[in-house]
């Protein structure tokens, strides 16, 4: 993460949405993905406002609301601080509503783009590379927690782009992984998502060694789609749990 966070917060990129849940979602990406470090320390208001592109009114909005789901912390006379402790499946409660299309383009997203960067890295991953692998590999068999289970995983596919050897693609990695942490977060709820995370990454990470460009992209779609299940999944409960 850079010295100064101010570095990589804008100018803030907008949808359709109102300025504040697109600053909400801007910095909630940069938090989950780390490239805002837990406890770091944000920029002043009147200073993260200009770089957003952004009024402080509505700044502050976003900043409160960050406050309530645990992701910032506010108090009077301090700095804006990034928590401690990053409450990833919290986090998602935020975006329950209206997410449908979101979770799809995420899914589609990744089927698109994911196997090629397996097929790609197969054939230019180096041993030191494969090593960190497994090391994020049998990290994840171990963990139970879900938001350390998450983080891993994101590790995971980051470090895959990061060894096709190619700037732009293991900069596209590291966007995957910020675009579409919502979604990626639910396969890693409940221990039956983690285990079969676990499962998919074993076997990439198998075609991989073996230097097999058509097994790693083939194992990543299996992978992608066991994922896509586990979310659907675990949406289709949480839904019924919220309408009885």
């Amino acid at each position: 993460m850079p010295d100064n966070p101010d570095t990589i917060m804008g100018p803030l990129q907008r949808t359709h949405a109102l300025i504040a849940d697109d600053i909400v979602g801007h910095l909630e990406r940069l938090i989950l993905t780390g490239a805002l470090a837990p406890g770091a320390t944000l920029p002043p208001e009147r200073t993260l406002a200009r770089s957003l592109g952004v009024s402080r009114n509505a700044l502050r909005e976003a900043l409160t609301r960050l406050d309530g789901l645990g992701l910032v912390e506010r108090k009077q006379g301090s700095a804006n601080r990034v928590s401690g402790t990053i409450p990833l499946a919290s986090a998602l409660a935020s975006g329950l509503d209206g997410v449908a299309a979101e979770f799809q383009h995420s899914a589609e997203f990744r089927a698109e783009i994911e196997p090629r960067i397996a097929r790609l890295a197969a054939l230019r991953i180096d041993d030191r590379q494969l090593t960190a692998l497994r090391d994020l590999l049998d990290r994840s068999a171990r963990e139970t927690d879900s938001e350390q289970s998450a983080s891993l995983d994101i590790g995971f596919h980051t470090a895959i782009a990061h060894a096709t050897a190619n700037p732009l693609l293991a900069t596209l990695g590291e966007l995957t992984a910020s675009w579409t942490v919502k979604a990626r977060v639910y396969s890693h709820l409940d221990g039956e998502g983690r285990q079969l995370s676990h499962a998919g990454h074993a076997r990439i990470l198998a075609a991989l060694t073996a230097h097999d460009a058509e097994a790693a992209d083939y194992a990543m779609r299996i992978h992608l789609s066991e994922i896509r299940d586990v979310i659907d999944r675990v949406r289709s409960a949480e839904r019924s749990d919220q309408f009885g």
